[in-house]
């Protein structure tokens, strides 16, 4: 079992990544919306960026889901 520490942790990092992905795939959408790739193809990378984007953000909540189910052990975790 986990520490609340090293739950906490974990959380913290989940919660990390997430703001990461989040940003880096607003920021190809935006470049592919703007123009960057146009017509047929632009539009498929587009609709495969956002389908990305929500399945990540399906398993990080997903992951937090979990972290909350933990039960934390007291002090720490035996050898």
């Amino acid at each position: 079992m986990a520490t609340r520490e090293q739950i906490d942790a974990a959380r913290r990092r989940i919660e990390e990544l997430r703001d990461r992905h989040a940003h880096d795939v607003i920021a190809l959408v935006r470049l592919v919306d703007d123009g960057a790739l146009k017509g047929a193809s632009g539009d498929r990378l587009a609709a495969d960026l956002r389908a990305w984007d929500r399945g990540f953000k399906e398993r990080f909540t997903r992951a937090l889901s979990l972290l909350d189910s933990l039960q934390p052990t007291e002090g720490a975790p035996s050898p």
